[in-house]
């Protein structure tokens, strides 16, 4: 026959759990039979009568310094009527509550995870007040026995203990409605078997909100939120999901706020400890703006930009388009609303980024100087014989390349060296197949080390090479090697009409002179033209219209498809050479527009009832 201690065996027992809410390593111990932790494993009969006897069942109880019932019913160790190793016998209290056992041994408390309960029969006749109640407000639940109520629960959860009562007897108790109430049926129970909800709903009164002053503050200064039950408010957000100290009135119907360093401008959200929120007026702070720059177009290493706007002071970070990090401290300024930097080599399409807070930045367009046929451009560094490469899962990137290479032509790859040994290789998209133009680059173990100072790999493609790349089911490209940072990549198709620009200007009465290219990098050079090559000048005329195209630094007037002796175009059929004025190319027109004078550009555009769409280049 099987032995059991009889520490199991309670004649009308509840089993619980416990946790510690205080303890030391000795007591970390998970041997119900320590001899050195207390251990409440056990404790019975529940549901109980008060005034009688309760057997609590552990491990070293004997010690245990007293027993405190819920409703803070203390009975010291004096007052146990028996007490061992395994056991405390003592009686229920008169004023216990439903709720949880606590033993103190010393600096730790044990206390029971299951619910003390009452036999008593729970008859509820009337809960009052039920209307116009307030967070706060006690209303009186009435009968008999209602001291056996374990917890009321209002809407949504938000409940009241029986520990928490601000009352307790035989026919009535007393309960605080709490903050997170809401209108609706309360729900009682007896922490077991018993639960009744009262059939007429409480009807609170919920927070309100009325104003917002003052409407705009700078960050760190006080503002006031009026409204009624503001003290049913437990968090104040500001826009950004920013949380504020605050304080309310003792009428509960002021907060007062600090703005948050974080924030941003937008309505503030107030939120109820029931869960709900309320949303004030629109509040303003101090906020960064960029209304314009010097030059935002067109840019190049090495160009100055300086934008302007609202509340610079406040900028924390300025980032740049392309850049991998912020820039340094000392690589931009700030005065008088006014920042200015210097255009790195690394920069590409894109916004220029300042930010004030972590909720607060501002953007401006910024764009690179377009160069003729660029299909791509970034900062791709090839570090470590990482790869950057264009296949026909590329998306929007393979499509560029598709409908930029149809045919032969020239590529040109712009790259910088990123360290002294700069080396990498150039395939196609089996990463395998070299290409022709590359022949005598390749070096013998395959790979192309450019020399100190070249920063373009410029090769034809062939017609085959062109179609296996980017044709139907094509290969792609692919390159990679270490110390190198890809720039752009660029097509000119063989025998293609290129644009050269492209926008919509106005001539407007000879007063407006349109500039093509600028002197120290002419948008004509990048297409490598031959005498004989046609540029093509597109727009829209009117009747009266007028046109005169002279060579960037104001030379003499380009008489070759000029119509009188002026170079005005009045007579020319614009629209039966296809809404365009064409031009041949001399070596004389080529070595003028090539000639630098540091100002100036590669043509200028005169005229008036004449609007210029489009400047083109192609062979005859």
């Amino acid at each position: 026959m099987k032995k059991f201690r009889n520490i199991f065996i309670l004649f009308v027992v509840a089993l619980v759990g416990v946790s510690l809410t205080s303890c030391n390593d000795e007591d970390l111990i998970t041997d119900p039979y320590s001899k050195s932790g207390v251990n409440l494993l056990a404790y019975g009969p529940s549901p109980i009568l008060r005034n009688t006897e309760i057997r609590l069942t552990g491990t070293n109880m004997q010690k245990v310094d007293k027993v405190i019932f819920p409703g803070n019913a203390i009975v010291e160790r004096s007052a146990f009527n028996r007490c061992d190793n395994e056991n405390i016998y003592c009686n229920v209290p008169d004023e216990t509550v439903p709720g949880q056992i606590r033993l103190v041994a010393g600096n730790d408390t044990i206390v029971s995870i299951g619910t003390l309960v009452f036999k008593e029969p729970i008859e509820v006749t009337n809960v009052t007040p039920v209307k116009g109640l307030n967070a706060g407000d006690i209303i009186s639940i009435t009968g008999d026995y209602v001291y056996n109520i374990a917890e009321v629960i209002f809407t949504r959860s938000a409940s009241v203990i029986a520990e928490d009562f601000e009352y307790v007897s035989r026919r009535e108790i007393r309960v605080r409605v709490p903050l997170a109430a809401e209108s609706g049926t309360i729900t009682m129970n007896d922490g077991a078997d018993w639960e009744y909800t009262f059939e007429t709903p409480l009807e609170i009164v919920s927070a309100s909100y009325l104003s917002l002053e003052p409407a705009a503050a700078d960050f760190g200064e006080q503002i006031a939120i009026h409204g009624t039950n503001l003290h049913t408010v437990e968090q104040v957000l500001f826009a950004g999901g920013v949380a504020a100290e605050f304080t309310v009135s003792e009428d509960n119907r002021t907060i007062i706020a600090t703005v948050p360093a974080e924030c941003k401008s937008g309505a503030i959200s107030l939120l109820l400890y029931s869960g709900n929120a309320l949303q004030t007026d629109e509040f303003k702070v101090p906020t960064v703006a960029i209304t314009g720059a010097s030059q935002n177009k067109d840019l190049v290493a090495g160009d100055v930009v300086t934008l302007y706007g609202e509340n610079f002071d406040r900028i924390i970070e300025v980032t740049l388009p392309g850049g991998t990090a912020p820039l340094n401290a000392n690589e931009y300024s700030i005065a008088d609303n006014k920042l200015t930097f210097t255009v790195p080599d690394y920069l590409v399409d894109g916004d220029v980024v300042v930010k004030q807070n972590s909720n607060i930045t501002a953007t401006y367009p910024l764009e690179i100087r377009k160069l003729a046929g660029v299909i791509w451009q970034g900062n791709q560094e090839l570090s470590g014989w990482n790869s950057w490469g264009v296949f026909n899962w590329s998306g929007d990137l393979w499509t560029k390349f598709q409908e930029a290479i149809t045919g032969p032509g020239q590529m040109t790859v712009h790259f910088v060296a990123t360290n002294s040994s700069p080396v990498f290789n150039f395939r196609m998209g089996d990463w395998s197949t070299p290409l022709s133009g590359l022949a005598s680059m390749y070096g013998d173990d395959g790979n192309i080390r450019p020399a100190a100072g070249v920063t373009d790999l410029v090769f034809d493609l062939t017609a085959e090479e062109a179609a296996k790349m980017f044709g139907d089911g094509g290969q792609g490209m692919v390159i990679w090697g270490d110390g190198i940072k890809l720039q752009y990549v660029k097509f000119i198709g063989a025998g293609a009409e290129q644009v050269i620009w492209e926008g919509r200007e106005d001539t407007s009465g000879w007063g407006n002179n349109i500039t093509i290219g600028s002197d120290t990098s002419p948008e004509l050079a990048a297409y490598s033209p031959q005498e004989g090559s046609v540029v093509r000048f597109y727009g829209e005329v009117s009747a009266g219209w007028q046109a005169k195209i002279v060579e960037g630094h104001w030379g003499p007037t380009y008489l070759a498809v000029a119509e009188t002796a002026e170079g005005e175009f009045a007579a020319y059929d614009f629209a039966g050479n296809g809404n365009c004025i064409k031009m041949t190319l001399t070596q004389a027109m080529l070595d003028a527009a090539y000639t630098q004078q540091w100002w100036g550009g590669t043509f200028i555009v005169q005229g008036q009832n004449f609007i210029l769409t489009k400047v083109t280049v192609a062979p005859m």
